[in-house]
């Protein structure tokens, strides 16, 4: 076993939660609130945005997401939106990307949204849902799977407010939000 691998399995054994023979992974990804300040086509991806976001560290972040044909450009620009910022770096198209813009899903797929963050969280704060306070990983690997773990588990309620297994995505100004009930967080 590698040591990356053995990394995340002590992590797993010391920090989350069984529920039933359920893993709960939510303590595993760390949720920054941010601000999308640039906001540009992708050179090599008609699909794809490039968008610089402050996640309150010394210099934004580059972050790549494939929202062009849900969300105009022009919206981007100074959105407030929830970024998983401790995602392993990746090239998409021959472009880095650090981390993922959180958003809400209908079903079909056909309409998708960023997560809303309430006005007055100062970028960088870490979103907590309820009752899975415990510290994330330092980088969470896509080929871990980790991500594919969670997904199932993560809706917005009746109410359009994302919820890992029923628990409420929170800040210290309140829950974060989406307009659309019912649907997949990705």
């Amino acid at each position: 076993m590698d040591d990356k691998l053995a990394k995340i399995n002590d992590h797993l054994a010391s920090r989350t939660f069984l529920v039933g023979n359920d893993l709960t992974l939510a303590d595993l990804v760390v949720f920054g609130v941010t601000h999308a300040a640039t906001v540009g086509r992708h050179p090599n991806a008609d699909a794809l945005y490039v968008e610089e976001i402050d996640v309150g560290e010394s210099a934004p972040r580059q972050i790549i997401s494939g929202l062009v044909k849900f969300v105009p450009e022009e919206a981007m620009r100074g959105l407030r939106v929830l970024v998983v910022c401790n995602l392993k770096p990746a090239k998409m198209r021959e472009v880095m990307s650090f981390g993922m813009v959180l958003c809400a899903s209908n079903e079909t797929h056909d309409q998708v949204v960023p997560v809303a963050v309430p006005e007055g969280v100062p970028n960088g704060e870490r979103c907590i849902v309820e009752g899975y306070e415990a510290a994330p990983l330092e980088e969470v690997n896509p080929k871990k799977k980790i991500l594919e773990r969670l997904f199932p588990d993560m809706k917005t309620n009746s109410e359009g407010v994302p919820c890992y297994k029923g628990a409420v995505f929170k800040t210290s100004k309140g829950p974060v939000t989406s307009p659309l009930p019912d649907a997949w967080v990705k």
